[in-house]
């Protein structure tokens, strides 16, 4: 409280541009996966500890489509990797299919209306997908305990 009692308004502001400046860094300095592609569509997966998962799910708002995969759990859902995604279209051609290498998956998807199902630990959830021009659609897929 002393400190910006004794600041001016203008180093207010510059104080505050910095801060917001340098938490930005911190994020765009976290080594994001690189993106793969699968039958002709790009994705990343990822998001292995808390700095990888935040700046996945940060720049997953920029995608068409994020996946999180969790497994059911007393205190809270615990993230979970190795999940197989398939992802069939309307004809149940399957259009997409990749191991997770950790809990969340970016896809650049075309839009369209899509059937998925994950395979963890020899369960599969199956659920529907909508993914629409210029929207975020973000499916978290958890599996009972």
């Amino acid at each position: 409280m002393l400190l910006t009692a004794i600041l001016t308004p203008l180093s207010r502001v510059l104080l505050s541009t910095c801060l917001v400046l340098f938490s930005g860094l911190s994020l765009a300095q976290v080594d994001i996966p690189d993106a793969k592609v699968s039958q002709g569509i790009e994705y990343i997966s990822g998001g292995i500890g808390s700095e990888e998962s935040d700046a996945m799910l940060v720049l997953g708002k920029k995608w068409p489509l994020v996946l999180e995969f969790s497994q059911d759990h007393p205190q809270r859902p615990l993230w979970v990797a190795d999940v197989t995604v398939k992802i069939l279209d309307q004809k149940k051609k399957i259009v997409f299919e990749a191991l997770s290498d950790g809990p969340i998956m970016l896809l650049k998807m075309n839009p369209g209306k899509y059937d998925a199902e994950y395979s963890f630990e020899g369960k599969v959830l199956k659920r529907s997908l909508v993914v629409e021009e210029g929207k975020f659609q973000k499916q978290s897929v958890v599996w009972p305990q």
